[in-house]
C-alpha cells in the first residue's frame, strides 16, 4: 500500500509539471533563455520512480533471504546433534555443545557420564536440550537399572531420555514386558521425554511395529528407529510406518546412517520429527550452501 501511494504520487507530480509546460508553451517567449530552462523538470520525477523501483526489489530480495533463514533455522531445529562414542573426550564433548549453540540445533544426545558436564557447558543456553542415552547400546540391561540410570540422568540434569528398548523381550514375544519396561522408565524421567529405540534393522516389520505400540501406549514421547551401533539405520519406509502408527499420540525420531541433505530431507520428507546425527555440522553447512545458491 505504502508503494502504491508513493506511485500516485508521483504520477500527480508529473501531470502538474505538465500543466506547467503547457502553460509556458503557450505564454510569448521573452528570451531565447527561457525555454531550455524547463527540460530538465521531470529528472527528478524519473529518478524518484527508479529509486522506487530498486526500493521494492530490495524489499522483496530481503524477504526471500529472511524467509530462506527461517527455514534453515527450523530444519537445523529438528537435529539432535550426537557424540556417543566410548573414545570421547571431554573436548570432543565441550566442541559439540558448541556447535549445537552456534546452529541451534535441538538438543545434544550423550553417553550418561557426560551429562553433567554438558550441563555445565550449556548452562545459558537452555533452548539446547540434553539427551541422555539410557541401557545403551544393546538394551539388554534389566528394567531396574534403566530406571536408575533414567534417574540419574535426570539428576544431572538431562531434559530427554534415549532408551533402548529389551530386544531379546521383542524376539521372545514378550511384548507385555517391553510396555511395562518403557512404562517404568516414563514415569522414572518425571515428564521429561522417552525416545524409545527400537533398533528396526534387528527386528521384523511385524516385531517393530508391535514393539512400536508398547512404546506408544505406555506413554513414549518419540519412536526412534536405531542406535546407529548395529550396521543398518534409519529408512525412509521404516519412518512412514512408525508416523502412521503413532496415529499422533507420539513423535517419530529418524536415526542412524543420517549423514548428508539429502538423507536428511528424505527422513524428513517420510515423515520424521527429529534426526539423530553425529554429522550435524556437515549436513548444516551444506543446507546453507544450497540456500546461498
Amino acid at each position: 500500500m505504502a508503494w502504491f501511494k508513493k506511485k500516485e504520487n508521483v504520477s500527480q507530480n508529473g501531470e502538474q509539471q505538465s500543466a506547467e509546460s503547457a502553460a509556458e508553451a503557450a505564454a510569448p517567449a521573452t528570451t531565447p533563455a527561457a525555454a531550455p530552462a524547463a527540460a530538465p523538470a521531470e529528472a527528478p520525477v524519473n529518478a524518484a520512480h527508479l529509486t522506487e523501483s530498486d526500493t521494492e526489489r530490495a524489499e522483496f530480495e530481503e524477504f526471500r533471504r529472511q524467509k530462506k533463514v527461517l527455514e534453515l533455522r527450523r530444519m537445523l531445529r529438528t537435529i539432535d546433534h550426537t557424540q556417543l562414542r566410548q573414545t570421547a573426550t571431554t573436548a570432543d564433548i565441550k566442541k559439540l555443545c558448541a556447535e549445537a549453540r552456534e546452529y541451534g540445533f535441538a538438543s545434544v544426545c550423550v553417553q550418561p557420564v557426560y551429562v553433567a558436564r554438558c550441563r555445565r557447558f550449556l548452562d545459558d543456553c537452555p533452548q539446547v536440550k540434553i539427551a541422555c542415552v539410557v541401557g545403551f547400546p544393546m538394551g539388554e540391561n534389566v528394567t531396574a537399572t534403566k530406571v536408575y540410570e533414567t534417574k540419574r540422568a535426570i539428576a544431572d540434569g538431562a531434559d530427554e531420555i534415549d532408551m533402548v528398548i529389551c530386544i531379546s523381550a521383542v524376539k521372545n514375544g514378550d511384548y507385555g514386558y517391553v510396555k511395562r519396561e518403557v512404562k517404568k522408565v516414563v514415569k522414572a524421567a518425571k515428564g521429561s521425554p522417552v525416545k524409545v529405540i527400537l533398533e528396526t534393522s534387528l527386528l521384523t516389520r511385524e516385531e517393530m511395529l508391535k514393539a512400536a505400540a508398547c512404546a506408544r501406549d505406555a506413554g513414549a514421547a518419540f519412536l526412534k528407529t536405531s542406535t546407529g551401533f548395529f550396521g543398518g539405520g534409519a529408512t525412509a519406509a521404516d519412518v512412514r510406518a512408525l508416523k502412521d502408527l503413532s496415529k499422533g499420540r507420539c513423535s517419530v525420531k529418524a536415526s542412524g546412517g543420517i549423514r548428508d541433505a539429502d538423507t536428511f530431507f528424505a527422513m524428513l520428507d517420510a515423515g520424521a520429527d527429529r534426526i539423530g546425527t553425529s554429522a550435524g555440522t556437515a549436513i548444516a553447512e551444506e543446507l546453507e550452501s544450497r540456500e546461498q545458491k
